[in-house]
Parts: C-alpha cells; structure tokens; sequence
C-alpha cells in the first residue's frame, strides 16, 4: 500500500511540475554589445519569435530604469510564451559603455539598428523558429523598422512615433514650454546644418548637452512614417488611448503610412501596456507598480498577428 502511495504521489508531483513548467528562460549572448534574455514556450514545437527592443534612455530589457520598476516586458515575455510565442529581450549597448570604455558621444542610433539586425542574423543562423519579427516599443519601434529590412518577417510597432524625433519634440515642447519651442526649432536646425547646436536655452540642456548632440543628429535623420511605408511585410500598430508619453495622433500617422498595417487601438492602455481606470496620477504611479498585468487585448493581438 505505502508503495502504491508513494508511486501516487509521485506521479501527481511530476504531473503538477509539468502544468506549471510553461516556458524555458535562457541567458543568450549575440557579441560584445548584446546580451538578452531568450524565453520560450515549453514545447518541442518549432514557433515564431520576437525581438524586443526597449523605448528611449537606460530602460532595460524588463522595462524599468533606475527609478521605476514596472516589469512590463518581462511579463510580456513570459505571458506570450504561455501562448507559444518565444521572444529575446536584451539590454541596449548603452549598459555596456562602462565595461568596454564608450564614452556616450561614441554612441549613434545607427549603432542601435545595427545591433537589432545583428539579433535577427544570429537567430536566423543558429536556432530554427517557423518566423522571426521584431517588436518595438516607443523609440525601439523605429529601430525595429530600419531593422527589419530585408531580413524580419513582420513588425510590430507600439507606441511608436509618426514623426521624425525632433518633430515631436518641438511639439511637445510647445504644449508644455511654450516659447521654448522655438529655441528648440533653431537649435535642432543647427544640428542637422552644422552637426552642433550652440543656441538655444539652458533649459533645454537635456536635450541639447554636448555629449548627446551626435546621438540625435543620427535620431532626427529618420522619419518613421516614410520608414515604415518601405516595409514590404505584416505590420501591427499598437496604442492605448492613455498613453501620456506618445499621442494618439502618431499612430494615426504611421496607420496613414501603412493603410495596409492592422491597427490595435486599446482603450484604458498606457504607454506601459497597463490599464488606467483613473486620471495622470494612476497613470504615472503605474510605472513603478510592478504588480499591474498586461492588458489582455496586447496578448492576444500580439498572439493573433504572430501566429497567424
């Protein structure tokens, strides 16, 4: 009888491991700039992956910068592996600039479309996968475009900007700066004239300090509506109606580029891909509560034009 038992519950443990055990979680090393995080769903199946690229500035590859934890990407990962998506998230070389002695006005945003392609090449080489497209999230939906040329099979685009970076932000500007805006015009017409702003306001020094001007000369060449209409493959636009860092009106952009492109406008969604019941205070604890879950909408709309 104890035989009997033990051998039950032995079969239940094991049973019970393999519901649980949903998907597999691998450091993968592409070169010297790229290191990420390749989650697969738990099946001998061959299935499509996803390259994650991260929005503007030192977020990583879950999503969080040094002043805010939200885990969005890690969630997202995780979440679409349990619907047989895999996906490869990675830190930007900027989280290598210490290590191998880059100094920040060494760095480009071509720089950044170079390492996605190297992505894509090295999963193209070494692992089988039914299709290989990439996802991009704010700033990395740019990147994913210039990318993907030639070489992904699809692209994803959420929160992505319309318009060329210095656009926005003159806009931007002009809403909650205003008169700075036109300081801002000038000195983003030096830069691409001269390759160096020197006139504009000390309060725009964020934008404009030395260091950083050559990253966005590189940034501001790029239009990301005359980027996207050269794509000749599936495209997804995805917005949440309470992003409060990229309006809506950028991915009307972009949908009006592309009328071919599958729009996913989800209402209650932020720029972090959580919901938003409340006003801009919700919205901006949001960033650093890593307890809220992805909208269920971005799941199965990613799922659906992935799989399909």
């Amino acid at each position: 009888m104890k035989c009997i038992l033990s051998l039950f519950f032995a079969t239940l443990c094991i049973s019970n491991f393999s519901q649980e055990k949903e998907y597999n979680s691998a450091i993968v090393k592409i070169n010297k700039f790229i290191e990420g995080s390749l989650v697969t769903p738990y099946s001998d199946n061959e299935v499509p992956l996803l390259i994650f690229i991260m929005d503007a500035g030192a977020i990583n590859r879950d999503g969080n910068d040094r002043m805010s934890k939200n885990d969005t990407f890690k969630k997202l990962a995780i979440e679409l592996a349990k619907l047989g998506v895999a996906s490869y998230r990675y830190d930007k070389r900027l989280f290598k600039m210490d290590r191998l002695g880059i100094r920040e006005h060494e760095i480009s945003f071509d720089h950044y479309v170079e390492d996605a392609r190297s992505i894509v090449k090295y999963f193209r080489k070494n692992k089988s996968y039914t299709k290989i497209m990439i996802l991009g999230h704010g700033q990395g939906s740019l990147i994913g475009m210039l990318a993907a040329k030639d070489l992904a099979d699809g692209v994803i685009s959420i929160a992505g900007n319309g318009e060329s970076i210095d656009q926005v932000i003159v806009k931007q500007i002009s809403k909650q700066a205003p008169g700075l805006d036109k300081s801002a015009a000038v000195a983003f017409q030096q830069l691409k004239d001269n390759g160096r702003a020197t006139n504009y306001e000390p309060a725009l020094e964020s934008i404009f300090r030395y260091d950083l001007q050559p990253f966005m000369k590189s940034w501001i060449k790029y239009d990301p509506s005359l980027e996207i209409s050269t794509l000749e493959m599936p495209l997804l636009l995805i917005h949440g109606d309470k992003d409060i860092q990229v309006e809506m009106v950028q991915a009307e952009k972009l949908k009006e580029a592309t009328p071919n492109a599958d729009l996913l406008i989800i209402n209650n969604m932020n720029h972090i891909l959580k919901e938003i019941k409340g006003g801009r205070l919700e919205n901006q604890k949001s960033y650093n509560e890593s307890w809220r879950k992805i909208m269920p909408e971005v799941l199965s709309g990613i799922a659906n034009f992935v799989t399909q």
